[in-house]
């Protein structure tokens, strides 16, 4: 959690630099890390309307027209497709799906009427499912035109029905599914009462086929080489320190318009702004360099064995892409926003905007292939220039160039790094310093270099997100006007705390009329300052309690009486008070 100081957070470091005999000021911008929270919007799985048991027996129930559209199948991939997967030597975005043109009783506006479509409570649900034969995950293309409210779609696995994607169902747009599970995509589409199949417009033009599942070490050894497996490090079997560096990480899956798929890394980044946690995301500009690519990006989080030579890997999948904040291709960075929040307990990545210097440690963690993460220990030999090219990139060494020449003397980078981060280590902090671009490292030449972005080259065109700090959130919950009171907002942040949502967090404690939404994303930022005894938890039965008491006016040793805090970083009334006053009056 970031320490609330009433100093701004821009830290001016003093590093004393030999150069020509003289002393050198340098000035350097750092920020710390901290531990994702969570919020009003964590990710959560949708459920069917229509049970897949209920589908099957529907159909079975049901004498169907010979019209009746319910799949659609696509052979296995043929030659051609499969050269479709060759990767570039020493570019590291990983390409792993094609994309497959369906037939036009979808590609075009599709006949919905031709579905079958079961009554649900206050409406109807169709199922539609979309294989590619051998597919160990597939997407679809999805083109909306008109949609009535109240339509909804979402996305399944019919051997993981259990997992669900809902997805807005925005009129007039081109977009992607969610990549799930296995060579079937299902759709299930429902329709209000009042609405007619007639009246939805739905294309799907094609799907993407996966050979390489991002959520597990599956992949079609027979489409790729093994230069990279042997000798890749687990994160697992790194220090404590570094493992948790590593629940920064992400891999990502984005498709482009043509439906070739890529596997990249990249790193959530924390902010100077101590009241929110917006997930930030910063990878690779030969990744993600337009909007629509962003749109697509399915991530993959805290994808990482447990114990150290284990194969006991989880992972958690969130879909809804990005917004596209900056891209460089110059610099190969790009810096985006995701629509929607990483699960709680990732970590959100210090980083630095200090040049290394020569022979500096560094370290990077990536997702290799289709493996758990990785990482990597070396050091930095010098600055470069990069000069792209059809055939690739070539690497000249220059002082002043924007990237960065990393030798690794433990484990290697592969395809699927791409974008992923390289740190440093200060006062045992671990600080982002770029995002790799590619190189020639393998397991034949695990010393080749490879290039990393410089993080104080794309600072200048970020820091207006990242630099920024931000405004205290209010706890004026009913109204600007209205000061808070223990028995009104200290309950209401009691019972946030408490895990409760919606009516319960206000029912039985005002007769004010609340907009539900509105109020959980206030409390979600009030949450990042609610660790009032500063012991890096937010707890009902401590903090909130110390709130309740001191917006009821208790003061000194009745404002702390009974509450242990032994292991708080404020131990006295007065530095309670102190915290508390400043949160309740930030412009006083």
């Amino acid at each position: 959690m970031k320490i609330i100081t009433l100093a701004g957070l821009l830290l001016l470091l003093m590093n004393n630099v030999q150069a020509n005999g003289q002393q050198q000021a340098v000035n350097t911008l750092r920020a710390a890390p901290e531990v994702f929270q969570g919020g009003a919007h964590d990710p959560a799985m949708a459920a069917l309307r229509l049970p897949m048991h209920r589908t099957v027996a529907a159909r079975s129930a049901t004498t169907q027209a010979a019209n009746v559209l319910t799949a659609v199948t696509l052979p296995a991939l043929d030659d051609a497709d499969i050269q479709l997967l060759q990767n570039k030597p020493g570019m590291k975005a990983y390409r792993v799906g094609v994309g497959r043109d369906l037939p036009t009783s979808i590609s075009q506006p599709i006949a919905l009427d031709t579905w079958q479509w079961t009554g649900v409570g206050a409406g109807k649900v169709a199922h539609f499912h979309l294989t590619s034969s051998g597919a160990l995950r597939v997407r679809a293309q999805l083109q909306r035109g008109k949609i009535p409210e109240g339509v909804e779609l979402r996305f399944f696995s019919p051997t993981h029905p259990d997992k669900v994607f809902e997805s807005k169902a925005e009129a007039n747009s081109l977009t992607w599914s969610p990549t799930v599970a296995g060579d079937t995509l299902g759709l299930e589409l429902f329709l209000p009462n009042g609405v007619e199949p007639q009246q939805v417009e739905l294309a799907i033009p094609q799907l993407s086929h996966l050979v390489v599942d991002p959520a597990s070490s599956q992949l079609k050894s027979s489409l790729f080489k093994a230069d990279y497996t042997s000798c890749q490090q687990d994160i697992a079997c790194a220090s404590p320190a570094w493992q948790e560096t590593g629940k920064a990480v992400a891999r990502y899956v984005f498709t482009d318009t043509d439906g070739l798929s890529y596997l990249c890394s990249g790193t959530v980044l924390t902010d100077n702004d101590v009241y929110t946690q917006i997930p930030y995301f910063f990878t690779a500009a030969h990744c993600i360099d337009n909007q629509q690519a962003a749109s697509s990006m399915d991530m993959f989080w805290l994808y990482a064995n447990a114990t150290c030579g284990g194969n006991d890997s989880s992972v958690t999948q969130t879909s809804g892409g990005a917004q596209l904040l900056v891209s460089k291709t110059t610099l190969d960075t790009s810096f985006l926003h995701l629509n929607n929040n990483p699960p709680s307990g990732v970590l959100m990545s210090g980083w630095t905007t200090e040049s290394l210097t020569s022979n500096q440690a560094v370290t990077g963690i990536h997702h290799a292939l289709g493996s758990p993460k990785k990482y990597a220990m070396g050091n930095f030999q010098g600055h470069a220039r990069i000069e792209t090219g059809s055939g690739g990139y070539s690497v000249t060494p220059d002082a002043n160039g924007d990237f960065s020449n990393i030798v690794w003397h433990t484990g290697i980078t592969a395809p699927g790094s791409s974008g992923s981060g390289v740190w440093v280590e200060a006062d045992g902090v671990h600080y982002l310093n770029g995002s790799l671009l590619g190189g020639s490292s393998d397991c034949a030449t695990p010393d080749a270099p490879d290039e990393y972005s410089r993080f104080e080259r794309t600072w200048p065109f970020i820091s207006a997100w990242l630099g920024a700090e931000g405004v205290p959130p209010s706890l004026r919950l009913r109204h600007a006007n209205t000061p808070p009171t223990g028995l009104v907002e200290g309950v209401i942040v009691a019972r946030y705390l408490q895990g409760l949502r919606g009516t319960a967090l206000v029912t039985g404690v005002t007769r004010h009329a609340f907009d539900l939404a509105t109020l959980e994303t206030a409390l979600a930022s009030v949450q990042q300052v609610m660790d009032i005894d500063n012991d890096g938890s937010k707890q009902a039965d401590k903090d909130a309690v110390l709130l309740v008491r001191y917006l009821m006016g208790l003061r000194n040793a009745a404002l702390i009486q009974g509450v242990d805090l032994s292991v708080s970083g404020r131990k006295t009334a007065s530095s309670i008070e102190t915290y508390l006053d400043f949160i309740l009056n930030p412009v006083d």
